[in-house]
């Protein structure tokens, strides 16, 4: 981790170097004598590194030189940022008055440079008066050189991260050494006693045993065991860790079950009763994975929903504390211990020695099983070891891991796996840090693969691609340092999380730098080289809302600040900035703020601003004068009525969020000169006089054809004529896979309008790469010809919200990759026939599948659909698993193709009388309906 400090120490100076001012200021001698320093020192890091586990000098003399290379970042990046800074101010209309005024400006603005540069070089000079002690007291270690063939050079590396790239979808060996561990738990959850079937309404399982033995994997087996899908109605499973917090934990396993939960701020009572009603009459397992509360009284305040299951339900905890189990009343308890010699072995080949050759194998086996020996049976030790064993590639290296003094140091690192402190050293630097910054995360807790890149780059510990921070990650990943991975609709990577004993060895190489903070214990701690923190709320179920206290102002080296909910209540003090200048990131979501104080300005290092899901109505002006700022994320932020004016002085930024943002009315003027913009979620064509105008939107569009990425969504299309839409050149933004047209207003339209309308959409045809479309409030009579084409074979959403002039749907049935379909407000739809699923001859001549991959489908808010035929052959969307119907009063009955298809596994029907009174409880038609799993009606 001090090497890619120093690494990026030295490429700041040589940048330095490169300034013309650095020679006015007489500091060049030093600034190379600097580089040269950290040089001689970077030589020696990699044995130092090793010896710190034993050595606390050395960990001491560590400690010291990175906070040089902190010191030096903070002095370079205050000169870079000095540079960026404009240095003069505009000349004015040329009177008199404004003259003077531009000359006494001028004159300030060179002071300022002045003094602000005489304080960087003194700066410059005592740092390096600092390296040079730390050079000296080098000498007393003896530490060993590692020259350029032992270490892997960077570049090197990541080039090798390329060469190993399979894109997102990692190979995940399987489970190896449990299955007679799964068959035991299977009988605990399938078997039933006398006395459970009379008496008990559920039944707790205990899976219990020390980290790193893979109980989570166990229950994992067990959950998606098929025999278990079909045994239990309901399923769910929540991740509880240390925070033992009824009334979070309830509100998880209501989402778990029902991923649309909607409730919000309910209280304990209101959710139990919640949960009580979803488990009624129903056999449910519930896992609630990685218990460390021995409170028998929490447990008995979240049990009572449960009493309300059928006979057989099952309810399983893993924990690694046997009294943990008993407090649950774990009457069943499976004790989960090490794996065989073989079985480990067997974990490790995988990773380290599958993928070589014979002659590799043979010379490399012997020394292999040694080291699995000294994992203890572990499947995690094997598996990290493994993973870090498989860029390794001569017997010499192999040699080194078994006979490193690691292998002796578990005392020493109060409980550290060596196999995984090994497998930390094999990292390059660069990707220690990152792997060192995932600490500051809460264990158990799930990282989102987009947030922790761009807080990474905030940093400084990649470049602003974004893909080399991909293949970080996902290094990362295939070194079993990150695990349980998330996927998305389109089989990406997006989530993780981190084993508690990694996250415990990432702690542990983090120290003083990295810290989850109590906002409500501070009182004793010495924050003074904290540079990265999350604060928490111990009390966040409490009604006093928590505040920052003096202790924390003391962490004035603070680079990273990620605050949780209930931190602030509804504004940051205004004294908060004055004392962390020194930030990068600053994430304020979902903390109810409803200001930002001007002093925001005052962080001129800022790369990082994430305000989602806040109060916040307005942006203040001194957010402007964060030059550096990078990313900014607004999603959700419902209130939000006004950027600021300076917004295009951030020349920067790179990721702008604005989803979500209904009441954002105008992005200010000037966007068109954001040109280093990747990723912007709305732009507003029509703004009013503060807005931006089209040319803007049309020289932004233009620019960044080749670069916007993700998602996107235009507002305002209402007023766009023809030759407009065709200058924005849609069909070029290759990388945009989520795109949304929305239209305002409900004035009157006449004929040409209405015409101008529909040819405006017909020329915003997107690329074919596109996955999601929306498009709402469309007031043409007829959608886009293109959204039926099948050229769009990616298109796997599309949502139509109030096009309520259409009086037919669009045929979407021939789009091969659509999974959901949302049509909402089609008030002038009165039939639904064979149009729809792509049959142009309307009789089911056509022998081909309609809506192929379909899984969702839902209607709603269609006030005079009456009639709905799904005419096809037969094959009509044989793989929808979910069907809504809401608020269709008129709709008379469900095409009979589709009450009986084998997939269909959930029927909503809300608010629509007339299919109520048919397939409800008693209805005519209930029998036709009855094989689906979940009905509501």
């Amino acid at each position: 981790m001090v090497d890619s400090l120093v690494s990026l120490a030295k490429e700041k100076l040589a940048k330095v170097l490169e300034d013309e001012a650095v020679s006015l200021m007489c500091v060049t001698n030093e600034i190379k004598k600097l580089s040269n320093t950290f040089t001689s020192i970077q030589a020696v890091l990699k044995d130092a590194e090793t010896r710190r586990v034993k050595d606390e000098a050395v960990k001491k003399w560590l400690e010291n030189l990175k906070d040089v290379a902190y010191d030096v970042d903070d002095i370079l990046d205050e000169w870079t940022t000095d540079a960026l800074r404009p240095q003069a101010p505009d000349e004015g209309d040329g009177s008199c008055f404004s003259f003077l005024v531009t000359c006494y400006l001028s004159c300030v603005t060179f002071f300022n440079h002045v003094v602000l540069r005489h304080k960087i070089g003194s700066g410059i000079r005592e740092v390096r008066g600092r390296l040079d002690d730390i050079a000296k007291e080098m000498s007393q270690f003896h530490f060993i050189m590692i020259n350029n063939g032992v270490r892997v050079d960077s570049e090197v590396r990541q080039a090798e991260i390329r060469e190993r790239e399979t894109g997102s979808q990692l190979d995940q060996p399987s489970v190896v050494g449990r299955e007679d561990d799964k068959n035991k738990v299977l009988h605990l959850l399938l078997s039933e006693s006398s006395r459970e079937v009379n008496e008990v309404p559920f039944v707790v399982i205990s899976i219990v045993g020390m980290g790193g033995l893979g109980k989570t994997t166990l229950a994992q087996l067990a959950y998606n065991d098929e025999i278990v899908k079909g045994h239990f109605e309901k399923k769910m499973w929540v991740c509880v860790s240390e925070d033992f917090n009824v009334k979070q934990i309830t509100e998880s396993i209501i989402k778990s079950a029902d991923t649309e939960f909607k409730g919000k701020n309910l209280n304990l009572d209101r959710l139990q009763l919640c949960l009580r009603e979803m488990l009624h009459g129903k056999r449910f397992l519930i896992v609630l994975d990685d218990i460390w509360c021995e409170e028998s009284e929490k447990w008995d305040r979240l049990k009572p929903p449960f009493q309300d299951g059928a006979s057989g339900s099952r309810i399983v905890v893993t924990t690694r504390n046997e009294k943990v189990a008993s407090a649950m009343g774990g009457v069943r308890i499976h004790k989960l211990t090490v794996l065989s010699d073989d079985d480990c072995w067997l974990v490790f080949w995988r990773r380290a020695l599958e993928h070589r050759s014979a002659e590799e194998r043979s010379e490399l086996e012997a020394i292999g099983k040694e080291i699995v020996k000294k994992c203890g049976g572990l499947p995690l030790a094997a598996k990290t070891i493994g993973s870090a064993m498989r860029s390794r590639r001569t017997r010499r290296e192999w040699e080194l891991v078994l006979e490193s003094d690691i292998w002796n140091s578990h005392d020493i690192l109060q409980g550290i796996l060596p196999a995984l402190l090994l497998s930390y050293h094999d990292l390059p630097p660069a990707l220690k840090q990152c792997f060192t910054y995932f600490s500051i995360f809460p264990k158990d807790s799930s990282i989102e693969k987009d947030v922790i890149i761009k807080l990474w780059v905030a940093q400084g510990f990649i470049r602003s691609d974004t893909k080399i921070g991909g293949l970080y990650f996902d290094d990362l990943l295939r070194r079993s340092l990150l695990q349980d991975a998330e996927l998305d609709d389109y089989r990406y990577i997006v989530k993780c999380k981190m084993h508690d004993l990694v996250h415990d060895l990432a702690q542990s190489v983090a120290g003083s730098d990295c810290s989850l903070l109590d906002i409500r214990k501070q009182a004793s701690l010495n924050l003074s080289n904290l540079r990265h923190s999350l604060l928490i709320d111990s009390d966040k179920d409490g009604d006093e809302v928590a505040s920052i206290g003096a202790t924390l102002y003391k962490a004035n080296k603070l680079r990273t600040l990620l605050c949780v909910s209930t931190i602030f209540g509804a504004r940051v003090p205004n004294n908060l900035f004055h004392h962390f200048r020194r930030l990068r990131a600053l994430d304020l979501k979902c903390t109810g703020i409803k200001k930002l104080p001007q002093t925001v300005g005052k962080l001129k290092q800022l790369r990082y601003l994430n305000l989602s899901h806040t109060g916040i109505e307005k942006l203040p002006e001194g957010l402007s004068n964060c030059g550096n700022l990078q990313t900014l994320i607004l999603n959700g932020c419902v209130q939000l009525k006004k950027l600021p004016i300076g917004l295009t002085k951030m020349i920067n930024l790179r990721h702008l969020d604005l989803e979500y943002t209904d009441e954002l009315k105008y992005i200010p003027q000037g966007i068109g000169s954001l040109s280093s913009l990747r990723t912007l979620t709305k732009l507003i064509v029509e703004g009013g006089i503060e807005g931006c105008k089209w040319g803007e939107v049309k020289q932004l569009m233009n620019h960044l054809h080749l670069h916007l990425q993700g998602r996107l969504q235009i507002t305002g299309l209402e007023k766009l004529s023809r030759d407009e839409a065709r200058e924005a050149e849609v069909y070029k933004k290759q990388k945009l896979y989520a795109l949304s047209y929305e239209y305002r207003g409900d004035e009157a339209l006449d004929d040409d309008e209405v015409k101008r309308m529909e040819d405006v959409l017909e020329i915003l045809q997107p690329h074919t790469n596109l996955k999601e479309l929306t498009i709402k409030g469309y007031r043409g009579w007829k959608l886009p010809m293109w959204i039926e084409d099948s050229v769009f074979s990616n298109l796997v959403k599309v949502e139509l919200w109030f096009c309520d002039k259409c009086k037919q749907l669009p045929s979407l049935g021939k789009l091969p990759s659509l999974k959901y379909l949302r049509i909402l407000g089609m008030e002038e739809v009165r039939k639904v026939g064979g149009e729809f699923s792509g049959d142009d001859n309307n009789d089911g001549s056509g022998g081909v599948v309609s809506f192929p991959k379909l899984e969702t489908l839902i209607f709603g808010n269609m006030s005079n659909w009456e009639e709905w035929e799904l005419i096809g052959d037969g094959d009509v969307m044989p793989s929808l698993l979910k069907l809504r119907i809401d608020r269709c009063p008129k709709l008379k009955e469900l095409p009979s193709n589709l009450q009986h298809p084998i997939m269909l596994q959930q029927l909503m029907i809300w608010i629509c009388p007339l299919l109520e009174e048919r397939y409800g409880e008693g209805g005519e038609d209930r029998d036709k309906i009855a094989h689906i799993p979940d009905i509501i009606v």
